[in-house]
């Protein structure tokens, strides 16, 4: 009990434990809205049948997913190396200033974000293309001869539709988005440093990542209990998190599971 009250009450956790939480939450969230749209936008541009070369279209768009991501997260390391990366090399090409992706607390965030869209679109493009094909195409068809655009039809049809079916993976993703443990580890561990803490810590930490510190890495010995009690806040956050998202999937299937 003592060590719950410690994480809640002592200063030199609970500042640093408030700014992880906040970046936590946009990290979660942004992970899966941006991939999301992304999966989503790819699989709507290849579903028309008037479209070409499908199957290589596909294949391409799962290649991210069939490499293991710790990989990907080292190449991507290397790649935007601030002296020696080659975007910055691309970028200094085309007359952009080379940018600290890795050395600046805000480019870091950024670049955490734009690793785990390329690691994570090719699985929402997966899901919302079986989605997408298991509409009724007799629903599209109706909305279109009411007088709907193609742009009403998405928003009005084919959006909720699939919310439906996806939700639950979608509450799934965020809960694996908010315990990305190999990502941030491989790809920034965590740093930049936030100078100014009490203890050890990142500007791109995740909790799950920052429990890790504590537990192991923090120079001040093993703290595994105090970072037992910090794991089961995490627990409790995502399951709060998830209630709640289950909740508004189960109206979505009240209003439109009936369609």
């Amino acid at each position: 009990f003592d060590n719950f009250v410690t994480a809640l009450t002592n200063p030199a956790y609970l500042s640093p434990l408030a700014e992880i939480f906040a970046w936590n939450m946009v990290f979660a969230l942004g992970s899966v809205g941006f991939t999301f749209a992304l999966g989503l936008g790819l699989a709507l541009a290849v579903q028309p049948d008037q479209v070409r070369g499908k199957a290589f279209y596909r294949s391409m768009y799962i290649v991210p997913y069939a490499i293991p991501a710790f990989i990907s997260a080292v190449v991507w390391r290397g790649l935007l190396n601030g002296q020696f990366g080659q975007v910055n090399d691309l970028l200094g090409r085309l007359g952009i200033d080379p940018i600290p992706w890795l050395q600046s607390p805000f480019w870091a965030k950024v670049a955490v974000l734009l690793v785990n869209l390329w690691l994570g679109f090719p699985y929402m493009f997966l899901i919302t293309s079986g989605a997408l094909q298991s509409i009724p195409q007799e629903l599209t068809e109706a909305a279109l001869v009411d007088g709907a655009n193609a742009r009403r039809v998405f928003r009005s049809v084919k959006l909720p539709l699939l919310l439906v079916s996806t939700a639950p993976l979608l509450i799934g993703s965020f809960a694996f988005a908010f315990n990305n443990f190999v990502l941030v580890f491989t790809l920034t561990n965590g740093g930049p440093p936030i100078l100014d803490a009490a203890i050890p810590v990142g500007s791109t930490d995740l909790l799950i990542t920052l429990t890790y510190d504590i537990a192991l890495a923090g120079g001040v010995g093993n703290r595994f209990a105090l970072a037992a009690a910090m794991s089961i806040f995490i627990f409790f956050i995502v399951l709060i998190v998830s209630s709640i998202s289950f909740r508004f999937t189960k109206r979505l299937e009240e209003i439109y599971g009936s369609l």
